[in-house]
């Protein structure tokens, strides 16, 4: 299966967010340790671990890099194969100059080929035999005039073409393992980074201001990411939005009010029946829908809900998604 993204906003933005979560816990580490005994030294080396790989993964351009190496050698041999026809077709001409049938083996499929590289690659192929069965006409001195060092030169571009391709093709499946490890060092830093910032809701459940440097709020531009921002009603279920079910869409939950909100998703309007999401105030939280209610059709129409507990106190809430 894919790995996606469990993260919202830019990886440059969650590589430096991390690194300021990273500071603001080494400084609290006692407390935190006080709270809960896992988070130690070593939990934090590990943490700067992760970010140092997000890091890598920000910075790193070798894959794009790589990718246009790959590309550039394939366009440079479909040049020399475009090249390389051109001087054989002009030769043609000459040897057969009112012999259209014959020039028609030479040409045939060029113009599909010149936009694809296996397509010219069975082009050249043919176009190889085809000058081998005419080669006495071409190389004639008072016929096609070709030197005969052309045809080892068609061989060769052939040859050349063909690793091109088989390289740019590999390196095309290599790229998708190199892309999914490169999302998973992000995910695991993301991953931390919610543990640090949950754990920090109620560590300092008594500290507004402490809460509140423990955060994550990326913004994008992504036209495909919409956010949602409200309040629930003492007591209250709230359908936050409609959206069509897709098992491996991920919904992020915010809660940014004071009391204990909780969030799912469901076919009907009142119903908390999934795994529902229960949140601190100040704690986040991102699941796929897949993990959030199991057992529902992709397009189905589900419905986002918030439910506020609470008997006396408003809830506040962000909540995204990218259906």
């Amino acid at each position: 299966m894919e790995t996606r993204r469990k993260f919202k906003g830019s990886d440059a933005f969650l590589a430096e967010s991390a690194r300021t979560i990273y500071n603001l816990f080494t400084q609290d580490l006692e407390r935190f340790t006080a709270f809960n005994t896992r988070f130690t030294s070593e939990y934090a080396a590990a943490f700067l671990h992760q970010i140092d790989a997000a890091d890598t993964v920000v910075t790193d351009v070798s894959t794009l890099a790589k990718q246009g190496v790959e590309t550039q050698k394939v366009l440079i041999e479909m040049q020399n194969a475009s090249r390389v026809y051109n001087r054989i077709k002009s030769h043609a001409m000459w040897a057969f100059p009112d012999n259209p049938a014959v020039l028609k083996e030479f040409t045939t499929g060029y113009r599909d080929a010149s936009k694809n590289q296996p397509k010219m690659l069975v082009f050249l192929e043919t176009l190889e035999k085809v000058v081998t069965n005419y080669l006495d006409d071409l190389t004639d001195v008072t016929k096609g005039g070709m030197p005969a060092s052309i045809v080892e030169e068609l061989a060769t571009i052939k040859d050349e073409l063909k690793s091109a391709n088989t390289q740019q093709e590999v390196y095309k499946k290599q790229r998708l393992v190199i892309t999914q490890d490169r999302i998973s060092a992000l995910n695991d830093c993301y991953t931390t980074l919610v543990q640090i910032i949950n754990t920090a809701q109620l560590v300092f459940a008594n500290e507004p201001a402490k809460r509140a440097q423990y955060s994550y709020r990326p913004t994008t531009g992504s036209s495909s990411i919409t956010d949602f921002v409200g309040q629930v009603a003492p007591n209250e279920t709230k359908v936050i939005t409609q959206v069509s079910y897709d098992k491996e869409s991920f919904i992020g939950f915010e809660n940014r009010g004071e009391t204990t909100l909780q969030f799912d998703i469901s076919t009907d309007e009142v119903t908390l029946n999934g795994n529902m999401v229960e949140l601190e105030s100040g704690a986040i939280n991102n699941q796929p829908m897949e993990w959030l209610l199991a057992d529902v059709t992709n397009g189905t129409k589900v419905n986002i809900l918030a439910y506020n507990p609470s008997t006396t106190s408003t809830g506040s809430y962000w909540v995204s998604t990218d259906v």
